[in-house]
């Protein structure tokens, strides 16, 4: 089968779609058509914010973003929230805001997201074609022209938003740089982004507690970033959305060496679990325990103040677990009181793809103009979502640079 077509949009993800609807929505019904690798369009977008579909985020802005400053900017000026809250309307789509500013469809549904979508592109007759595996793309004089199996497709222009590797157990993968590196355009490293973090002093007895505190990563004795929430502890480091935030900084080190382009030797988390303490409130406390508790184990010195399980490990860790609360000196009080403000955990090695959310790193402002998303080297090639040298913290920032970026590039398209 031939297909002539003005626009091929590769990928069915957020950015792909909201591609899809933005251009046909500008040129006319029957101008794009979607191919997608799986058997449906929309499969990653239905697992965001666990169901929920955390679009964006009221209070945006570009400080919410690593990566290339040229095209976050670009893609920010674009679309703010208003714009996207305007556009979701016009496509029957209600948004609200949570108390930490951030927007969900509201129906508080990711099918919600998805229904409307699909019922764009319906009324704008733009064509899917899954289960569709692209084998190779080219271009000729004014065309693309795109490969897939039986089925060749003729395209004035391509967008691709295919993804990366990240959650591939949702059928992510790197297809995306593979078929742009066929095309001779390169990328900067990857990596992944709010993941969990592996460590080498990982306490499996912690394995599911939660605790709520600031985490701290340092880096040869500078201070990279703070992040305050809840820590979860796992049977291999630790997790939560705060640790999350941090991962990005780490995963960077474990792969190029450096954080925001400067090396470091090396780095570790501190945990403090009791952040609106000081220490020396913390020494007072755990005084007054002493007597509370006399003849209890060491372990449940803070079992009043924080979870037993924590409790016992900050006392193991420093060797006091067969001691009980009476045979603590002031000295070994002071340490406790120490360790619940600077809890350590030593990163091994970067969290993997299969735990992570989104991938850092990708095609920056060197292989796309910022202004457009449309290739350096091949004229009506654009480049949009988690491909791009973009990554955000949590809270629905990704998912709007992911609608952004699309946008971006559709709005250069007559």
């Amino acid at each position: 089968m031939n297909l002539k077509i003005k626009v091929a949009v590769i990928g069915g993800g957020a950015s792909g779609l909201f591609a899809a609807v933005a251009v046909s929505r500008r040129i006319g019904k029957g101008s794009t058509v979607i191919i997608e690798r799986q058997s449906r369009t929309g499969r990653k977008l239905l697992a965001t914010g666990n169901g929920r579909c955390n679009i964006s985020n009221y209070r945006l802005s570009a400080k919410n973003y690593h990566g290339d400053k040229k095209i976050i900017n670009s893609v920010l000026n674009n679309c703010s929230p208003d714009y996207l809250i305007k556009l979701c309307s016009e496509l029957g789509l209600l948004l609200r805001k949570d108390s930490e500013s951030r927007l969900y469809p509201y129906s508080n549904k990711a099918s919600t997201v998805l229904d409307c979508l699909r019922n764009a592109l319906e009324t704008n007759n733009v064509k899917e074609l899954c289960d569709t595996t692209i084998e190779s793309i080219k271009r000729e004089h004014d065309n693309f022209i795109i490969s897939c199996g039986n089925t060749i497709i003729y395209a004035k222009y391509v967008i691709i938003a295919t993804g990366s590797p990240s959650a591939p157990y949702l059928g992510s993968d790197d297809s995306g740089y593979k078929l742009l590196n066929s095309l001779c355009i390169k990328h900067t490293s990857i990596f992944p982004s709010l993941s969990s973090v592996p460590c080498s002093n990982r306490i499996k007895s912690l394995k599911g507690v939660r605790a709520k505190g600031e985490i701290t990563l340092t880096a040869d004795n500078s201070i990279i970033c703070k992040k305050t929430g809840e820590i979860q502890f796992t049977e291999n480091g630790l997790s939560g959305i705060c640790v999350f935030d941090l991962s990005r900084y780490i995963n960077e080190f474990f792969t190029v060496g450096m954080i925001d382009r400067k090396k470091y030797k090396n780095i570790y988390l501190t945990a403090d679990l009791m952040p609106e303490y000081s220490e020396d409130d913390i020494f007072g406390y755990i005084k007054k325990c002493r007597k509370l508790f006399s003849h209890n184990k060491a372990a449940d010195l803070l079992g009043a103040a924080l979870d037993k399980k924590i409790s016992a490990a900050i006392t193991e860790r420093l060797g006091y677990n067969n001691l009980q609360c009476n045979e603590l000196n002031d000295v070994q009080l002071r340490s406790i009181a120490k360790t619940v403000k600077d809890f350590r955990f030593t990163p091994e090695k970067a969290g993997s793809f299969e735990s992570s959310q989104v991938c850092a790193g990708g095609f920056d402002s060197s292989a796309v103009y910022p202004d457009t998303l449309m290739s350096r080297k091949i004229n009506n090639l654009f480049i949009c979502g988690e491909l791009l040298d973009v990554d955000g913290e949590c809270g629905g920032y990704n998912l709007h640079f992911a609608i952004g970026s699309a946008i971006t590039a559709a709005n250069y398209i007559k």
